[in-house]
Order: C-alpha cells, then structure tokens, then sequence
C-alpha cells in the first residue's frame, strides 16, 4: 500500500529498485558464474551467425538463384539470431557490471582485470582484428 507523501517518482524509484532486487535475485538463483571464456564464444557465435546471414544477402544475386523465398527465409534466419545473440551477450554483460552475475577474475574498477585483457587480445590476435574497423 502507498504510504502518506509518495509521489510519482519516488514509487517510480522504489518501484525500480525492487525490480533490481528481484532480478538480481533470480538471475543468481540460474546463473552462479559466468566464464571468460563463455562470454568470448558468444561473441564468436554472434560474428558466425552474421557472417552466414550477409552470405546469404548475398547469395539473392545470383543468377542462379531459383529459390528466392527459401534465400529470404535463411537470411531472415541467420539475421533474428545473430541479434538474439547480441542481446543475450549484452544482457550476460549488463549482469556482470550490475553484480548480477558473477565472472571469476573479473576486478570492479576502471581497468579490465589482465585475464579479460588477455582473453580479449588473444580472441584478436586469432581472428586478425584491428582496431581500424
């Protein structure tokens, strides 16, 4: 029940912050640690499943193509789930910066703790990633 003097955006405030609590709760109720190495393999996933959906952008001018609609489909297919992808890593990562989801090594602060450096420079080094892009 809202109490004497609750304006509208101080329920909004309290509102927010229960849905903080609640989510924060639920999430560490499924997920207890999330690895370096899980979050880095999203990443590869998402980059495969974009790759497959401009081939097969692509793959509509050919002159060749008989099945226009199965080319659209596949594409549409490889699209929803390069950015369903992309959500989930962004929603892993929101959960690590809000302390929803624990990642071992990972140090609060300004900098990257050097495992995430190094994972990251080697997850570059391997896929021949410049900063250039």
């Amino acid at each position: 029940m809202l109490g004497r003097g609750l304006n509208p955006a101080r329920f909004v405030a309290l509102l927010d912050e229960f849905r903080q609590k609640v989510t924060q709760e639920r999430v560490a109720a499924r997920i207890q640690e999330v690895k370096q190495d899980e979050l880095i393999a999203l990443v590869k996933l998402q980059a495969e499943l974009k790759a497959r959906y401009l081939v097969a952008v692509l793959d509509l001018i050919a002159p060749n193509l008989t099945d226009i609609e199965g080319t659209v489909t596949e594409a549409r297919h490889y699209r929803e789930l390069s950015e369903e992808v992309g959500k989930g890593i962004q929603s892993v990562v929101d959960g690590v910066v809000a302390r929803e989801i624990s990642m071992a090594g990972l140090e609060f602060g300004v900098e990257f703790s050097p495992e995430v450096e190094e994972a990251i420079e080697r997850f570059v080094a391997e896929n021949h990633i410049d900063g250039d892009a």
